[in-house]
């Protein structure tokens, strides 16, 4: 609905900015009318958007801009009957429409600032004086087509210029950045506690340990070519954590010849802030010949991945990624556990499953499978499984509480996001595949050979909120909350580097300058995710696991949905629990790690934790 609404406004702006440009040469109440319509028209798509959606959603954009649209029929209305002031109306009628699509596509934010007012209703003011000031002075003394070639060198100046000024604040000193306590108790900075002494267990207690080596390879990708990837030993996807519950685990990473630096993040894992892998957070990124250590304890089990945190979109993308494991310690033996992930668009755009296994194509009737799927693609990937019914055994490592069997579905994974799904191998054959992968993903065929199942991609989407059977999640929420946070996601564009880029901002501002979420420990913490741009923002939250408490004002009735990756879709909302567990200075960012890269990240403190780093991670 969101989008709905967005792109209705654009295209009934620029409608009416195009009836407004022909009106002072095209005489004709039609087309003055024809714009009254289009107005009543946007303010109806605005009135079905907010009952809808919600005000929140439509507030900024219909509140700054209605006033400027509106202003042109009210002016035409009171100075009907005087010629050389509709005169001025007629060209300020122009100026203004565009001005409000200018101001719709690239500047109305979440948050507007001062700029912002000045912009939808200081300008339009100052406007209208220049045209009095032209009319009545200087109207015959320049030529109509320099004052013309002057007026788009001006609007094109303006735009280029702001613009440029959006891209200066990637480069921000972070300065800006405000704490915010989320309505709680202002305890203050103690910085009792470095994050450096936030450590894993000692070398005496590990008993799993694994040496990783990153460096560039040239090899084949699933399309066929040949690309240089970045990759851990060599292999894609990186060699395979799997462990079982209890283990200590240590891993010792060597940085061969990957040029920024190289890292190791234990993606929905909740480690020591440490061990967590986050360049000038937690630990200086791994330089060309340098090593370093990891270790963690495996308590928690389920499906999870690690991945290079250093200039993430670039080398997350080039291949440096792979899987981590945690069985029970009793696990049952009949289980065929297959792990893939979905490829990151450097290695495959169109989203082929990859896996460091091979794996048979040719499978036992009513063998036991548990398909444990990752997505390391910046975009949410529709899953397919046709051919058998399945059950969505797992979310984000976290177990789903009696799941029923799912037909006739696609299952969403959002970037960074894994699902576990189980099924019994049937008489018959199996496809598994990303939606958008043309080649058709994986066939599995059981002992009787027949037909590949067909490659249909369901209508209906599997609806988390609801599945499974509701039982105690563990976190009890009737008390109330300690802190509660709100997160508006929106956009603007920029120049920088030659081309337009989108930058996405968190309530209004762009990293480093985004709010830090100051927490004590022991905290219970509600925050609210609210997408007010028009691209999915799968939200991770490093060190903790959120309970998702609402989406889009309703309950989850189903089994707890525990998650450290939530997809926040446009126009959605979210609300989600947490408690502040595990002491450090956390990176909380959206995990389509371009946005990350052009803005859209922040931190989560503790207020007796500081970095003896810089403090601002270099995405």
């Amino acid at each position: 609905m969101y989008m709905m609404f967005f792109g209705s406004s654009v295209l009934l702006l620029v409608a009416m900015a195009v009836l407004w440009s022909i009106y002072p040469f095209r005489r004709g109440r039609w087309l003055l009318w024809i714009n009254v319509v289009l107005f009543v028209g946007w303010c109806l798509v605005t009135f079905i958007a907010a009952r809808s959606i919600g005000w929140e959603f439509v507030r900024q954009i219909f509140g700054m801009l209605m006033p400027m649209v509106f202003s042109p029929f009210v002016l035409l209305f009171l100075f009907a009957k005087r010629v050389n002031w509709m005169r001025i109306v007629k060209r300020y009628a122009v100026i203004v429409s565009w001005l409000a699509v200018f101001m719709i596509v690239f500047q109305i934010p979440a948050f507007p600032t001062f700029a912002t007012y000045v912009l939808c209703f200081g300008v339009p003011i100052l406007f209208f004086f220049l045209l009095y000031v032209w009319e009545k002075w200087l109207a015959g003394k320049w030529k109509r087509g320099w004052i013309a070639f002057g007026s788009v060198i001006l609007v094109v100046a303006f735009i280029f210029g702001s613009l440029l000024m959006n891209a200066t604040a990637l480069n921000a000193s972070g300065d800006d950045m405000v704490m915010d306590w989320g309505g709680g108790k202002d305890s203050g900075m103690k910085s009792e506690l470095d994050v450096t002494k936030l450590a894993g267990p000692k070398e005496t207690a590990v008993t799993e340990r694994f040496q990783f080596t990153a460096a560039t390879k040239k090899m084949k990708v699933p399309d066929g070519s040949t690309k240089e990837l970045w990759l851990f030993n060599g292999q894609m996807t990186g060699p395979a954590i799997h462990v079982k519950q209890g283990d200590v685990v240590e891993v010792t990473l060597t940085n061969e010849n990957i040029k920024d630096g190289v890292t190791i993040h234990w993606h929905g894992y909740d480690v020591p802030n440490a061990e967590d892998g986050v360049p000038d957070i937690s630990q200086k990124a791994v330089a060309i010949g340098e090593s370093y250590t990891y270790r963690f304890k495996a308590d928690t089990v389920g499906t999870f991945w690690y991945h290079s945190h250093s200039q993430s979109s670039e080398q997350v993308g080039h291949g440096l990624f792979g899987s981590l494991i945690v069985d029970p310690k009793t696990k049952p033996d009949d289980e065929l556990d297959m792990v893939a992930f979905v490829a990151p668009k450097y290695i495959d755009n169109d989203g082929a499953l990859i896996s460091s296994d091979e794996w048979p194509k040719q499978l036992l009737k009513d063998t036991k499978i548990r398909l444990r799927l990752t997505n390391a693609h910046n975009k949410p990937q529709k899953i397919v499984l046709n051919g058998v019914p399945f059950k969505v055994a797992a979310i984000d490592g976290n177990e789903v509480n009696q799941p029923t069997n799912v037909e006739g579905k696609y299952v969403q994974i959002p970037a960074g996001g894994r699902v576990d799904l189980t099924f019994v191998m049937p008489n018959n054959a199996v496809r598994i595949f990303d939606a958008k992968d043309e080649s058709g993903g994986w066939v599995f065929q059981s002992e009787r050979k027949s037909a590949a199942p067909s490659k249909e991609i369901p209508d209906e989407a599997f609806q988390r909120e609801s599945y499974g059977t509701k039982m105690n999640s563990g976190l009890d929420v009737s008390k109330g909350f300690d802190r509660e946070f709100t997160m508006v996601f929106d956009s603007k564009l920029a120049f920088f580097d030659g081309m337009v880029h989108h930058l996405w901002t968190i309530n209004g501002k762009l990293y480093p300058n985004t709010p830090m979420l100051m927490v004590s420990e022991g905290d219970l913490v509600k925050t609210t995710f609210v997408n007010r741009s028009y691209s999915h923002h799968p939200m991770h939250l490093h060190g903790h696991k959120m309970l998702v408490l609402t989406r889009n004002g309703k309950a989850t009735t189903g089994s707890p949905w525990w998650t450290d990756t939530l997809n926040i879709a446009p126009g959605e909302t979210y609300e989600v629990a947490f408690k502040a567990d595990n002491p450090g200075i956390w990176m909380d960012h959206c995990h389509n790690l371009d946005h990350a890269t052009n803005g859209m990240m922040m931190h989560l403190q503790y207020d007796n934790v500081y970095t003896p780093f810089s403090g601002h991670t270099h995405e």
